[in-house]
This record gives structure tokens, sequence and C-alpha cells, in this order.
């Protein structure tokens, strides 16, 4: 007998369904996603203990004669595509014809299913891909395929699943993003008997947006720039988390998990957001078929873009500008290079004029603009509105001097600088204006390659890893138009001869650490991008901060500052500068 067998049929179909089907969410994505497929306007999604004792998904779509629904048990069999060129053209969710097959040999499956106006339906059950048994049955129109006792024939399989609730959690989750990939069909999730979260048809994707954030803030960020579509709903950057679960992608309405894409949607908010955090929305990305690959991931969750690199960079500029307006953001790097031909390709997605970052943008506001804490700029945001809407209450920053026109009443718990206003008081974060201000400056003079600087009588001299050390003195140039003059001190340190004049009060040795820490990160990208962060790190190091007192002319000259820079509203890192509170809510506040 020779070495190598043919595999018997129903191990090869469990080691292929270890591919499709992970856990019960794996599974309710692929009926769902078949549901959709087959033109349903609603679909309910039933589990219990989590998807692992039972799951069941039921569709009002166009059903199955007794013929296809046996056929769709078998592996490869679809109705999705019929040549190797239909693959890079595809409408559908699926078109492997995989995943039947896949759950019917590790679970027990039983099919219903009739086709509109048929007199009656067909039953089909199999389990643990054994011979399917096919029977007439009554049946409303569309189909429900019901899945039992998951990983009952692969116990190996089924000890790594969660607890019931982390498993109905990702049951959530996918049933959230099929949601958001189809807003007009109503979808219905039931855990355990009891209806746990529905989404009902809407228009179009801004209601879904506001239905799965609900309370949340999101601006419409929508553009078209050569075969690039945007349509976005993003949160305010203080409301980015650690990781990018928040924030949702859809390409060509699939819904994709993308290191890369999630990295540029957080880069279109320049300095304000750190490296490591995202922010919360959804982002609807449509190009052409013919330039993204849906076959590279068994679950179909990861995707292949022809250039990548110009589709990202170019996102990030056009996301950029829309943002810029809606939550008064610095301008990006005009370094940034368009890569690969980005501008040919994307139609001029290369560097945008600072003046102009949100041409050819429509921006409309999802949330309620009254009572965003530290709301930026919102009166340059109403002329570009796709609906007008008359703001609740006055708008931050809507005169020139608007910061010096308030009168500082007092400090309170040496962190918050309480001030009167016209409309109201406001109360701003110390360390967020002081921040805004340093980086504003030092963004202003690092552009001119005019940072002032203030030599120390006494080189400091840090120890660093070799690798920092190598990466501090290829930047070396780099650095030296920030205002840190840096030498190399031997094969682990540097020695700090100057710093910026504007962060005198900064210690020397940690604005150099987390110097390094931020140009280790930005290793293979040009400078001008991670300048910014660079700066909002400086900026974070040299500015009073919380705990610091502060004396009435100090708050004076500080809200004058505020008035001498672009933009006020967050401080580089995403925390708002700024919150008001009107008259007439302390008025209703107290009974008056």
């Amino acid at each position: 007998m020779g070495r190598i067998q043919r595999l018997p049929g129903d191990l090869a179909s469990q080691i292929a369904a270890g591919e499709v089907v992970e856990r019960p969410a794996s599974v309710i994505k692929e009926l769902v996603e078949n549901a959709i497929d087959a033109g349903a306007t609603r679909i309910k999604v039933e589990i219990e203990r989590g998807g692992v004792a039972l799951l069941r998904v039921s569709d009002d779509g166009v059903g199955m004669d007794p013929d296809d629904a046996v056929l769709a048990l078998e592996r490869h069999a679809t109705s999705k595509i019929r040549t190797k060129e239909d693959l890079f053209s595809l409408t559908t969710f699926g078109f492997r014809g995989e995943a039947l097959p896949s759950i019917a040999s590790i679970a027990k499956l039983r099919l219903v299913t009739r086709p509109r106006g048929a007199d009656a339906g067909t039953e089909v059950r199999i389990e643990g891909g054994g011979a399917p048994a096919c029977r007439p049955a009554g049946a409303a129109d569309g189909t429900s395929v019901e899945v039992a006792d998951l990983f009952f024939n692969v116990p190996a399989r089924r000890k790594f699943l969660k607890s019931t609730g982390t498993e109905a959690a990702h049951v959530t989750e996918t049933v959230l993003l099929a949601a958001l990939a189809r807003p007009e069909v109503s979808f219905f999730l039931v855990r355990d008997g009891r209806v746990a979260r529905e989404w009902l048809r809407v228009a179009g994707r801004g209601e879904r947006a506001r239905q799965a954030f609900d309370g949340e803030r999101l601006e419409a960020c929508i553009g078209e720039r050569g075969p690039l579509r945007i349509e976005a709903y993003l949160a305010p950057p203080e409301r980015a988390r650690a990781g990018a679960v928040g924030l949702h992608l859809l390409v060509n309405g699939r819904p994709v998990r993308d290191r890369a894409m999630a990295r540029s949607v957080a880069q279109a908010y320049g300095s304000v957001l750190e490296s490591g955090r995202y922010p919360v929305g959804i982002v609807y990305v449509e190009i052409p078929p013919a330039d993204v690959d849906v076959n590279v991931h068994p679950q179909k969750a990861e995707v292949r873009f022809a250039d990548g690199r110009a589709l990202f960079d170019a996102m990030t500029r056009e996301l950029h500008g829309a943002l810029a307006h809606a939550f008064s953001l610095p301008a990006l790097g005009q370094g940034r290079p368009s890569w690969n031909g980005a501008r040919a390709r994307f139609d001029g997605a290369g560097p945008l004029p600072a003046s102009d970052g949100a041409q050819g943008w429509q921006l409309a506001g999802t949330g309620d603009a009254a009572t965003v804490a530290g709301a930026a700029a919102l009166a340059e945001l109403a002329p570009l509105a796709t609906a007008a809407r008359a703001p609740a209450e006055p708008q931050l920053f809507e005169h020139s001097g608007f910061y010096a026109s308030l009168e500082f009443l007092a400090q309170v718990r040496a962190t918050f600088l309480v001030c009167g206003g016209a409309d109201g008081l406001y109360v701003l974060d110390q360390h967020a204006a002081a921040e805004r201000v340093a980086f504003h400056r030092l963004r202003v003079a690092f552009a001119s390659r005019s940072v002032a600087t203030q030599r120390l009588l006494i080189p400091e001299v840090i120890e660093l890893l070799p690798t920092e050390v190598a990466a501090l003195d290829e930047r070396a140039a780099d650095i030296a138009a920030l205002g840190v003059e840096l030498r190399s001190a031997g094969p682990n340190a540097v020695a700090v001869h100057a710093v910026p004049m504007m962060l005198a009060r900064a210690r020397p040795e940690r604005v150099v650490r987390d110097l390094a820490a931020q140009i280790g990160r930005a290793a293979n990208r040009p400078f001008d991008d991670a300048a910014d962060m660079v700066l909002a790190t400086m900026a974070c190091h040299g500015s009073i901060r919380a705990g610091d007192v502060v004396s009435r002319e100090q708050a004076a000259a500080l809200l004058r500052s505020l008035d001498g820079i672009d933009f006020a509203g967050h401080c580089p890192h995403g925390r708002p500068v700024v919150t008001r509170i009107g008259y007439d809510e302390l008025e209703r506040r107290v009974g008056r």
C-alpha cells in the first residue's frame, strides 16, 4: 500500500468545516449571508446557549424547490457563480458553495424551504455529514435553517468555545454587521427565547448608523474621487478606543477586517489620535469589483486590493477633508506622498490644499450638536450640510476673539478654568488648552524650520536601546528641525544639547524617549507623517498640567492665545478643550 491515501469523505468535510466554522457566530454569518443573497427583506436569528445548543436563521427570501434544497447541501454547489470570471464581478456574499455542507458535517441540520407561490415546502435533514433525508413539509415562503448540537461529533473543537455570554456576543456582532451591510432588510435577534436586538429596515446607511450607535454623535462624510466612493459615519476623536473594536469597515457592502484600512481611517484624524487608538463609527467603501479580491480568506472576512497603498492613502486624505471641518482637526502633513499612482488612479487624491480640505465633500451631522462638549467650529460646518438645520443654541468659536471675550472667574481643582461668556459658563481643561496652543506654535515653527531652541548648560546623556539610538541618528536632520539637538554618545546613549525654547519646563529625558518611540512607530513612513504625533507629544510635555496653579494673568493670556491659533476645539490628542453650560440650562436646573 502506498503512503499517500485519499481521506475519507466525512473526515475531509470536517477538515474543510474547520476553516469555515470556528464558532456559532461563523454559522450565523454564513446563514444570514445566504438569506441576504436570497433576496430576504426580513431575517430572524434565534440562538440558545450562545448558539451551541441551537441556532436558527429564518428568512422570507425566494426559497428553493426540492432538487435545489438537496443540491445546496453538496460541496461546491452554488447559484452565485458559473465561471471564474464571475469572481471579479461578485454582487453576492456567498460564492464557494461550502457553507451549508461544512455546517452539516459538524452539526445536526434541518432545512425547511418553500419557493414563493409554491403549493408546498420541503424539509431536508442531515446529521454529521451523512446522507440527506428529504420530504414534503408545510412551510412559509422563504427558508429556515436550524442547526443543533454544534460540534457534537468533533468534541475537540467544542472545548475551544468560550462562555455562553461570549459566544452570544459574537453572534450579536455578526448580525449587527449584516444589518450595517443591508439597511433595507429588517433583522431580529432572539436569545434564549427573548428578543435581544432588532434592526428594522430603514431608508439608508445614515439611519442604520444611528440605529447601530444609538446616542453616539456621528458625522457623515460622503465623497467620491475617481473610482473610489466613501460613505462614513464617524464619532469625535475623544470617543476613540484602544483597538479597532468600535470601527466597522465594509467594502462593496461586505464587512471586512483590514488593519491597514483601519489605520488609514485613524490617520485621517491626524495628530489628535494617538497610535493604537481608532475612532468609533462605520466606513463604507465602494470600488470596482475588479480592484478587490474577496476570495482570499476561508470566512471571506478579509480582502485583497489591487493597489491597497494608493487606496488607503486616498481614503485618509478624503476622510480628513470632512473630519477637519467637523471636528476642527489640523491639516495633514503636506509631505505625505501619493502612493503608486494614487493621483491618477484615484483622480487627484494627493495632498489637499490646507485652505479647502473638504472640497467635493458633503457633510451632515447625525448627532445632537447642542449636547456636544467642546464642539469645534460647527458654524463652519453648517454651509456644507446636506440638509439645513437650525442650531439649538449658540455655537462655539463663531466669531474672532471668542476666547478673549470670556471673563476668567476661577480655577477649580487646579485643573479647570471656569469662565463666563455672554450665553453661558465655559469650562476649559487647562492642560488641553495649553497643549493646543503649544502644538500650534511648534507646528508653525517646524513648518518654517524656525523652532527657537535653548541650549543646555550641561548636555544630558540618556541611555536608550541600540535600535533607538540608530533610529534617532538616522533622523538627525529632521529631529534638529524640531528644535532638539542630539549627538550620539556611544551605541546605547545620546546626549541632548538643546531643546525647543517652548519646552523649557519639560524634562529632556522624557522628550527624547517619547521622540524615539514615535519615530520607531513611523519607521517606514515619511517623517512629515510622524511629525504631528511627535510635536503633539512634545507639546504635552511642555504645557501646564493638571495640578498647576494658574494666576488670573496666566489664564487671560491663555485665553488670548487660543484665539490666535487655527483651530481650538480639541487638544492634539483628541480631548475637548472647552465645555459650555448655557445659562438657560443653569436656570432650568435651579427651577427658575
